[in-house]
């Protein structure tokens, strides 16, 4: 992951999911890089905003649980580094259909490594609820590859695994996306990015998903 702050906008359109017929995720994002405990830091905080599920008794809709790490990062090489640190979920959602209610505590990694082609990094994430109603284990590769004119290929599809009830989902995803320099200097990222769950093992599990967004980067001139 960059070390630049950043406001990330993004969408999961799930026409269907397992027992239910589908759901609309949109998240805000905020990246904020920052110096501590000895080093460079990163921070991530994620609010999915109005998020939406239906089926045929009807939709219901609400805000939910915010999502925060920090990792402490580590430089590995010249061009690659890895980051850990703790992580922390809210209990702000309105509605039990799209949040658990539930605060859970637990641990975030991250890899990230620049190259000539493009970029390979990914996020391994683990989170229990103090209720017990959650233990999961995520998983989010990104491959990017840079194809010219500011165009790249991208997978960035998020595997899940919930130990507690024996859920989870293992998509793959191959999208494109386009990094623009704008006037100010900043970068502005967008991209759509169609996955497939290869396994969607439990109810509200996805069986196809369109991830799509935009990040905003505040390049420092």
């Amino acid at each position: 992951m960059s070390l630049v702050p950043a406001v990330q906008v993004q969408n999961y359109f799930q026409p269907v999911l397992n027992g239910q017929g589908g759901s609309n995720q949109p998240y805000i994002r905020a990246i904020l890089p920052f110096d501590g405990f000895g080093g460079r830091n990163l921070m991530r905080i994620s609010l999915p905003t109005a998020t939406m599920v239906w089926n045929d008794e009807g939709m219901q809709a609400g805000l939910g649980d915010l999502t925060v790490f920090s990792v402490r990062v580590f430089k590995i090489s010249h061009n690659a580094g890895i980051g850990v640190g703790p992580l922390l979920v809210v209990p702000t959602t309105t509605n039990r259909a799209v949040g658990l209610k539930d605060w859970q505590l637990g641990a975030q990694g991250t890899f990230s490594a620049h190259y000539p082609w493009g970029l390979l990094a990914g996020l391994l994430g683990y989170q229990q609820s103090l209720g017990g109603k959650a233990n999961t284990f995520t998983a989010q590769p990104f491959i990017f590859r840079n194809i010219g004119d500011g165009f790249y290929l991208r997978s960035s599809a998020i595997a899940t695994l919930d130990t507690s009830n024996g859920t989870g989902v293992l998509p793959i995803g191959l999208g494109l996306g386009r990094v623009t320099r704008l006037p100010s200097g900043h970068l502005l990222n967008v991209y759509l990015e169609p996955q497939y769950s290869v396994v969607a093992q439990g109810d509200a599990q996805p069986r196809f998903q369109v991830f799509a967004g935009f990040n905003l980067q505040f390049v420092q001139k």
